[in-house]
Parts: structure tokens; C-alpha cells; sequence
């Protein structure tokens, strides 16, 4: 089923996009040229959405019906769950990805509903990196996400809502990738375009642990409502306006750096779709205007509370990343990693020289796509959104090779457009490679323009662009074994064992130190611990790094790998003591030791515990987990602590 939505800016009334009289296709190979104008060939698919008699003078849009958009998300939930099988095995205490960055996630999912179940400020968290804190807003925090998720979060757990959302991630994303591209394109051709960008090498990089990075079904919706606001302008302008506002608000608060990357992905298509309809601005400038301003509004009253927390709030940590390294490699465009089911050993060997890590590492996209993209610029040419599309897509490549180009490994001092972007205010704290992001959706749907105008071409033509699409998506096919991390709940966090009792008269929630402290599986079992204690540090967090708050000091640095140990010292008694004052520290862990927990060895925890029972004066209470805990529990005063004098 087809429905229409007039679009002012086509070509004539009744004629097909670029397909009109007088068109010259002179300089396209005969091959890819176009048949004459007559009925569909014998087992063509529905007429494309251009082809559908308008309501007025224009190009008619197409629109998915509820039986395509049920079907499509089935399907697309059906393959994430077959892709991240591994943590659905046990999705309470397995996560999707390697570790690491999904316990921080995991504690992202935790805070939102114990925050405001218990009155806090969601916003602004001092229950990390005691007593300063943390604000949300400059972490990936994932705020509207968490807060969809909470009843799964308190039914389930953290690990469990950390595995559904980073699930419904390629699946939503797909989904909504179909149903724009369904504007322009047929079902067949729009269910390939959303296929490419829901699986892509970039989305399954980032989801070895950055969720943030992955929840993309904002870009196709704003894909529709800039076509409806400044384009189609088929309904009242504030309508649209309204949407479109909330759109950006909602990404805002879901990942903005994503939002960042859309609006330079969206100014650079608007550009070109100027460019080559500059005799339609005219006009559509006015109800554009309209739409726009009443958008910017919207946003503006939406997410002024989440913006005044982040600019004139506490704890405001900026530029957390070195420079120049997390990029998209030349050849990284070229060249599959680990996170795409065919790996020839060449090419491993190729990308173990890219910079930064596989979870940064999605520029790819292979010869095959790039040969139909160069074929789709010839046989949709005369289609404006192609070349929207087209050059967001190439923008977005471009700036994620970061401030200098990066081939083969090698990093050169050759000066890249970045340079310049990344002088601007707020976008030094973007990772460059991530804008491969904006290059995946853009991608999708022009490999669906592609596919539709393939309809149109003879047999042979057909079946031979049929074959390099589906080598195209063969090349870029996720990888069968995605990474699944164990995160066991532990019986020291899971009952009250971990849960310290308050000094006296300190007010607030008692501090635990945790050891290792700089450690993100330390987030997951505070939010295990039903968040009863804070904790003085956590490397997860933006603003809780070494680099960012000065010198961990004694006890901050306790038992981290590769650390030695202070000897047994008086002046490490009493330098000790005065830290367990400053940070108000009412009791001590230390962590479990086992495999997921990296450098964290049996002997690393050994030692920590024999340090720290010289220190204190007395054994630990220890777990009952194979793995153990060990909590020492109404510290002695600390008077004794700096004495060694525990008579």
C-alpha cells in the first residue's frame, strides 16, 4: 500500500524525478541509461513513490503501511537478537561486549530510577568521584534511554536493560531507516538501504560498549522531518516544527555528540540541496522559516533545564580524550575488522595498524558499496535527496578521518577539514571516527536509491547491480560470535555484606573505598549494592580520571595494575590515615578477582588485602562468592589507623 504527500520541489506534475521531457541522457552509458517512457517491465515491483499521482503539482512521497513497518521491526529484532545471542543466555549477568564501558552503562541504567525514586537530582550524581561528583551531562549517560527503561532496570537489573536497549539499537534504527527511505524508494529497495546502516560495520564497532553511539533512529526521523518542513511543507508549519523540535531534544538527551554530528551531516546536505534547487527557495523559504522557528523554540524550552545543568552546573570536564587518534584510517574504508563476519588474514594483519581500537575502527565499507554508490550517483542523478544523501555522507567520511590523515597505520602531518571543526566550541570533546555514524545512514539510503532505480533498468543491468549489492552486503556482514562479557552478581553486593554504616554526624550516604578504585566494574556493583554507599573515584566516569581531578593519591591508587604497593611505612600509615579522613571513608572492599576485571589478578588481590589488613589492624570479613570479597567493615578510629596502635 502506497500513500502520497505532495513535495512542491519535483520535477513537473505526473513525471518521475529527473525522468521528465527533455531530459539529455547523453552522458550516461547506455547500460544504466533509462527506458523509454511506457508500462513497468513484466515483474517490476509497485511504481516507485515518484511515479504516484500527486495530491498537488509535485513528486508524491511514499509511506510505509503497518503491515511493511511490523514486519521490517520483526525482522530487524529478530537478527540483533541472533547477532548478541551471547549475552542473552544469561542477560542479567552477561553483557553484550567485551566489558569495560558496558558496566558503565549498566550503572547509567541503575541511576536514573534510584534517582528519582529517592528524590535526586538524575542530572548530577556525587555518588562517584566523592565528594565532588560527576555531571551527567558531559558523560554518555543516556539519560532519556535509561529513563524508558527503568521498570526493566528495577525488575531486572542494569546488565539486563543495558543488553535490550544496545539490542533495540540496530533494530529501531533499522526500522526507522525503512520508514524514511520508504518516502523515496520501494519496499524491496528501502529494506536493503535500512539493512545497511542497522548492521554496519560502524554500529556493531560501537556496540562493543558505547550505547550512546549506537541508538541512531533519531538521524532517519529528522531525515523526515527536515523533508516535511522545508520540502514537502504539506501540513501546517508548526506541526512539523513541533516534531522536529521535540526530535532534537530527545537526541539531546539520548547522546549529544550524535546531535552534534547530525546537524553538520544535515547542513551539509541542505547546501547541496540548495545548490541544485536554488530556483525552489523562493518559494518555500517562508513556511521554512516558520517550521524552523518554531522548532528551535521547542528545543530550546525542551532542553534548557539539561543544558543549564551542563554549562552552569558543577563538575563541567571537557576534551577527556587524546587527539588524533581515535580516526577513521584510510583504509579503514577499504578494509573489514574484526567486527565483520569475512576477515581475510591480510586485512586483520592491515587493521591491527589502525589507531585507537576496534570499538573505533567503523569506517569500512568495501568495494562493492563503493562501486554501487558510484553507480547510483549516474543512474540517480536527476534525483535531489541522492545528492543530499551523497554529500552529507561524504562530509561525514571526511571529518571522521580526524585533523590529519591516518593510512595504513601511519599518521602524516597532511592537515584534514577536522582541523578547522575542531577549533569550534564543544566539538573538540567529539571523537572524529564516530562521524562514520552519519556516513552509515546517509549510506543506507543511498544504496536504497540505488536498488529503486535498478527497477527500472533492463534485465541484465538488474541482476548485475543485484549482484554487487548483495556482495556489498556480504562484505559488511556483522560477525556470527559478538563479544559477550560475564558480569556474575556477587553475593557481597547483592546482599547487605557491602553496605557500610555512616560515621557519625558526616551526613549524606557512607563512603566505601572500593579497590581497585579505578575500575568501571566498580559501577556495576554499586548499582548491585542498591546504590548504599558512594564511592571517592571511578575511571568510567568523564570528570573521574587521573588527568582530570590531579593525583589519585595513596588509596585511590591502591592495588591498580601495574602499581606496586607503598612499603609498610609510618609515613604510609599516617598519609593513609589523613586520606581516609578527607574522603569521610567508613569502610573498605576489595574487589573480586577474576577474569573480566582486567590486569585485577589473584596475587594483585592478595596483596591488596594482606596491605590493607596491616593498615587497619584486623582480617576482613570475606564473601561467599567463588570469587572472593573482602570488606572491612566500622573502620578503627583514625587516630589508630596513623599510630599502628590497635591494643
Amino acid at each position: 500500500m502506497t500513500t502520497t504527500e505532495p513535495d512542491p520541489s519535483g520535477p513537473e506534475p505526473g513525471t518521475a524525478e529527473g525522468t521528465g521531457p527533455g531530459t539529455d541522457l547523453a552522458d550516461v552509458t547506455q547500460a544504466l541509461a533509462p527506458p523509454e517512457a511506457g508500462p513497468e517491465e513484466p515483474g517490476a515491483e509497485e511504481p516507485r513513490a515518484q511515479d504516484a499521482q500527486p495530491v498537488r503539482p509535485g513528486v508524491a512521497r511514499g509511506r510505509a503501511d503497518r503491515r511493511e513497518l511490523l514486519g521490517v521491526g520483526l525482522f530487524m529484532f529478530g537478527a540483533a537478537l541472533a547477532f548478541f545471542h551471547g549475552a542473552w543466555v544469561h542477560p542479567s549477568s552477561t553483557q553484550i561486549g567485551p566489558g569495560g564501558d558496558a558496566d558503565e552503562y549498566a550503572w547509567f541504567m541503575a541511576w536514573v530510577p534510584y534517582a528519582l525514586g529517592h528524590g535526586l537530582d538524575p542530572l548530577v550524581s556525587t555518588y562517584v568521584n566523592a565528594p565532588h561528583g560527576i555531571n551527567l551531562m558531559w558523560n554518555t549517560s543516556v539519560l532519556l534511554p535509561s529513563f524508558l527503561a527503568s521498570p526493566f532496570t528495577v525488575l531486572f537489573g542494569g546488565a539486563f536493560s543495558y543488553n535490550l536497549l544496545m539490542t533495540l539499537a540496530p533494530a529501531t534504527t533499522g526500522l526507522a531507516c525503512y520508514w524514511a527511505f520508504r518516502r523515496w524508494t520501494a519496499p524491496l529497495a528501502s529494506f536493503a538501504g535500512a539493512l545497511v546502516t542497522a548492521f554496519s560495520p560502524y554500529l556493531f564497532s560501537q556496540s562493543y560498549g558505547h550505547m550512546a553511539q549506537t541508538v541512531l533512529v533519531s538521524a532517519p526521523l529528522l531525515l523526515v522531518a527536515l523533508d516535511r518542513v522545508l520540502v514537502v511543507q504539506g501540513s501546517a508549519p508548526w506541526k512539523d516544527g513541533l516534531w522536529l523540535g521535540a526530535l532534537v531534544w530527545a537526541q539531546l538527551v539520548t547522546g549529544e555528540e550524535v546531535l552534534a554530528m547530525e546537524a553538520v551531516a544535515v547542513l551539509a546536505g541542505l547546501v547541496v540541496l540548495v545548490a541544485v534547487r536554488w530556483l525552489d527557495v523562493g518559494s518555500r523559504w517562508r513556511h521554512a522559516a516558520k517550521g524552523l522557528s518554531v522548532a528551535a523554540v521547542t528545543a530550546g524550552v525542551l532542553s534548557t533545564p539539561f543544558l543549564a545543568v551542563q554549562f552552569l552546573g558543577p563538575y563541567k570536564v571537557q576534551s577527556p580524550h587524546p587527539p588524533n587518534v581515535y580516526v577513521s584510517d584510510l583504509f579503514n574504508f577499504f578494509v573489514p575488522t574484526s567486527v565483520t563476519r569475512i576477515v581475510p588474514g591480510s586485512a586483520a594483519r592491515v587493521a591491527a595498524a589502525f589507531t585507537g581500537n576496534v570499538s573505533e575502527q567503523g569506517a569500512y565499507i568495501g568495494v562493492p558499496l563503493l562501486v554501487f554508490v558510484l553507480a547510483t550517483v549516474v543512474m540517480a542523478r536527476r534525483r535531489p535527496i541522492m545528492w543530499a544523501a551523497l554529500s552529507a555522507g561524504v562530509v561525514a567520511a571526511v571529518l571522521s578521518m580526524g585533523q590529519t590523515l591516518h593510512w595504513d597505520g601511519h599518521i602524516t602531518s597532511d592537515n584534514l577539514p577536522y582541523q578547522l571543526l575542531g577549533r569550534l566550541p564543544l566539538f573538540n570533546n567529539l571523537l572524529p571516527d564516530r562521524f562514520a555514524s552519519m556516513t552509515s545512514v546517509a549510506l543506507g539510503l543511498v544504496v536504497a536509491l540505488g536498488c529503486d532505480e535498478l527497477r527500472r533498468r533492463r534485465p541484465a543491468v538488474r541482476a548485475a547491480g543485484t549482484g554487487v549489492v548483495l556482495a556489498g552486503m556480504a562484505a559488511i556482514f556483522p560477525t556470527t560470535s559478538f563479544p559477550a562479557a560475564a558480569s556474575p552478581i556477587y553475593q557481597a553486593f547483592s546482599t547487605s555484606l557491602s553496605c557500610p554504616q555512616a560515621r557519625s554526624g558526616t551526613g549524606g550516604p557512607p563512603v566505601a573505598l572500593v579497590v581497585p578504585s579505578v575500575n568501571e566494574m566498580d559501577l556495576r556493583w554499586q548499582s548491585e549494592a542498591g546504590f548504599c554507599f558512594v564511592m571517592p573515584s571511578d575511571t568510567g566516569m568523564t570528570g573521574t580520571n587521573s588527568g582530570d581531578i590531579g593525583n589519585l593519591g595513596l588509596l585511590l591508587g591502591l592495588g591498580q595494575p601495574g602499581q606496586p604497593l607503598l612499603p609498610t611505612t609510618p609515613q604510609a600509615r599516617r598519609q593513609a590515615a589523613a586520606e581516609l579522613g578527607q574522603l569521610h571513608i567508613s569502610e573498605v572492599i576489595v574487589g573480586p578477582e577474576w577474569p573480566a576485571v582486567p590486569g585485577w589478578t589473584p596475587q594483585g588481590q592478595a596483596n591488596a588485602v594482606a596491605w590493607l589488613q596491616w593498615l587497619l589492624g584486623r582480617p576482613p570479613v570475606t564473601s561467599h562468592d567463588p570469587y572472593l570479597t573482602y570488606v572491612w567493615r566500622q573502620l578503627p578510629p583514625l587516630a589508630r589507623v596513623a599510630s599502628g596502635n590497635f591494643s
